[in-house]
């Protein structure tokens, strides 16, 4: 299996919003999807927040739009305030990603 591009999930604080990365390929393939999540006030997933969705490379900048998981609709994600966060153990879960950010804070 080749080696991809490393990933470091992104936050951003101002909108609760937790970027992170699955890979989804099969047989070494460069496919990665890309999800958001939102997450509440008191630092749990929030499930009226339908995820966003995005398929693309290793590389982030193959992500150009992101869809809603519920309808499949294209929706304008800035990537810009997203900020990466490092040390993260479990990268794939939104809310510790998130419990990180607030203890670098």
């Amino acid at each position: 299996m080749k080696k991809f591009k490393s990933f470091s999930p992104k936050v951003d604080s101002k909108r609760r919003l937790v970027l992170t990365r699955i890979y989804t390929g099969v047989n070494g393939s460069n496919s990665f999807c890309y999800q958001i999540n939102h997450i509440t006030k008191q630092s749990r997933l929030d499930k009226r927040f339908k995820t966003l969705f995005s398929y693309g490379t290793d590389d982030f900048d193959s992500v150009l739009q992101f869809y809603h998981s519920g309808t499949g609709e294209e929706v304008r994600v800035f990537k810009k305030p997203f900020k990466s966060i490092f040390g993260v153990k479990d990268k794939m879960n939104p809310v510790a990603v998130w419990e990180m950010l607030e203890e670098n804070s």
